[in-house]
């Protein structure tokens, strides 16, 4: 028996051996010393199969040897959270196979971060104090307590877990410093976006693209960093990084362009998932773009609740107005209509769009086409003609990928044109363009651009209760959320990455559901804000009935966009 394991745990163990694998249950709710730490069996598997159970692992931070200018501010805490739970995670990712048993027997996992720096409940630091959510699976042979792999799981597996990558001497301080500081500058730098209008900012040798297609890490051979074009280059003054170069994206409206396979969306992606600030290494970490910023795309087949979308839409055969219209199955372009309309509601000031995701007939109708279908025949008013509007009337800029219409260059303040992924400033070429080649289309405008309303809806009909559970909250990877036996196609709502967002996002809906009728005079936008405010200013878990380790705060229009999508 190794010293690290206390005694009192060691004697329960054995005293369990070769007993029905329920017995384990009673170490639930019980506390072990593992100095500095404590460990609590918050929840105990009832069986080898199911998932693993929960502890916590507290300790002082102090007492950790973690000085407190380490985490005196908001960002040195969120960021020192974030460096630990990795820290944790690439040393439990090596213990696969080190202990016999049945099913899941000695399965160890935490909270596995994405590449984004978000507050995650997988650990937490308050007054001082520091708690890990651990999940181990608790050695069983079949029905059985196997006690003697579970002494060895807690004597020599688990303590090297907590004890080299949760105590200060186990661990490189400047790499915790770096992950400060790049956190820091990146808050910096998205302040910086606020005083000088800008809508985004990618720094010079930034990182753009990814491994693959599905993995998230940055490419790491045969790839170009990114500079800035000179006419457009500005700096940047981080107070850690000091002054730094690159292209800024001011607000109004920017077209991407270029040929196939130059870096376009490529560009567009990285300002996409600067919304949220990256880890040390990642590439983007000085890519900062608008907190609100929402992915527009078409949505074939989604549903929605009555809205007005008659500034894109009107006359549909069959459809009585569009100043309040609904659908169980939207197509492309109406989709599109409804997704900007519902990101205006959700006070996004910035819409990106990548021509690749979106419905042609409603990014353009060129000039044969009009004059082929007369435009009292045709029901939509394509954006290229409510652009400038947006802008004017409603301050919400635009950054559109195009390669396949210049149309939009008379709308546009700005054209940067990827040439081999890098850009280049084209503004004055295709102006001159413009005025070589006049369109031959006319704005299909009729009336002004309505104004956005914020919408109310009774969820009362909407129940968390599945079976024997009064509220049941499951997510499915990113691409659908049930609530209760209620599912939502989530899988188009690109902003989220972590599946830890989809499920508080379902807590919020349940708390939004609970607090509308004390809250009949306020819109659902404005109550799921507050409990927003709530959640960021209080605990990942306070609307929550505990702590389970695998909770990451969304952003207010992913959460609207999640409500929105509920048949």
């Amino acid at each position: 028996m190794s010293s690290a394991l206390p005694k009192d745990l060691h004697d329960l163990l054995t005293s369990l051996n070769g007993k029905g694998y329920k017995s384990y249950k009673t170490l639930q709710g019980q506390s072990f010393p593992f100095p500095p730490f404590t460990v609590r069996f918050e929840h105990v598997q009832g069986d080898p199969f199911a998932a693993p159970s929960r502890l916590s692992v507290t300790t002082d931070l102090a007492t950790a040897g973690f000085s407190s200018t380490l985490h005196d501010t908001p960002v040195k805490k969120l960021a020192l959270e974030d460096h630990l739970l990795r820290t944790v995670d690439k040393k439990v990712a090596k213990l696969k196979g080190q202990v016999r048993g049945s099913g899941r027997s000695g399965e160890v996992a935490v909270q596995s971060p994405s590449q984004k720096v978000i507050l995650r409940s997988g650990i937490k630091i308050k007054n001082g104090s520091m708690t890990l959510i651990l999940f181990a699976g608790l050695p069983g042979d079949g029905r059985s307590v196997l006690a003697k792999e579970c002494v060895r799981l807690f004597a020599e597996i688990l303590p090297p877990v907590w004890n080299e990558s949760l105590l200060a001497d186990s661990l490189d301080l400047t790499q915790v410093q770096n992950s400060i500081e790049t956190l820091e500058d990146y808050f910096a730098l998205r302040e910086a976006l606020h005083q000088k209008g800008w809508a985004a900012f990618v720094a010079d040798g930034a990182i753009l693209p990814r491994a693959s297609g599905i993995s998230d890490l940055p490419l790491e051979k045969n790839c170009t960093p990114f500079l800035s074009p000179e006419d457009l280059r500005e700096e940047v003054h981080l107070p850690n990084r000091g002054k730094v170069s690159g292209m800024p994206v001011a607000k109004g409206i920017t077209l991407i362009v270029g040929g196939g396979f130059h870096g376009k969306s490529t560009l567009l992606n990285a300002i996409q998932n600067a919304v949220y600030p990256h880890v040390s290494g990642d590439g983007r970490e000085k890519i900062a773009t608008h907190p609100t910023a929402v992915k527009i795309r078409a949505e074939d087949g989604r549903a929605t609740q009555p809205i007005d979308i008659s500034g894109f839409m009107d006359n549909l055969p069959l459809v009585a107005s569009t100043e309040n219209f609904s659908t169980l199955s939207a197509s492309g372009s109406t989709s599109q209509a409804i997704n900007i309309m519902e990101a205006i509601e959700a006070e996004s000031s910035l819409l990106l769009m990548d021509e690749d995701t979106c419905a042609t007939n409603f990014m353009i109708r060129d000039a044969r086409m009009q004059a082929l279908i007369s435009n009292d025949r045709e029901p939509i008013t394509p954006l290229v003609d409510r652009i400038e509007e947006l802008y004017k009337d409603f301050d919400v800029s635009t950054l559109l990928v195009m390669g396949g219409s210049g149309d939009y260059f008379d709308s546009a303040d700005r054209v940067i044109a990827m040439n081999s992924f890098q850009p280049q400033l084209v503004t004055d070429k295709a102006k001159q363009i413009v005025k070589e080649n006049p369109t031959a289309r006319k704005s299909e405008t009729r009336v002004p651009f309505p104004s956005v309303k914020k919408r109310s809806r009774d969820l009362s009909p909407l129940s968390f209760k599945r079976g024997r559970k009064e509220c049941a909250i499951q997510t499915h990877g990113l691409i659908t959320l049930t609530l209760g036996q209620t599912e939502i196609d989530v899988r188009y709502v690109e902003h989220l990455i972590e599946e830890g967002q989809l499920e508080l996002c379902g807590w919020i809906l349940k708390q939004v559901k609970d607090r509308q009728k004390q809250a009949a005079t306020r819109t659902l936008s404005q109550v799921a804000s507050e409990i927003l405010k709530e959640i960021e200013t209080g605990e990942l878990d306070s609307i929550t009935p505990y702590n389970n380790g695998k909770l990451s705060l969304p952003r207010f229009q992913d959460i609207l966009a999640v409500l929105n999508r509920l048949r």
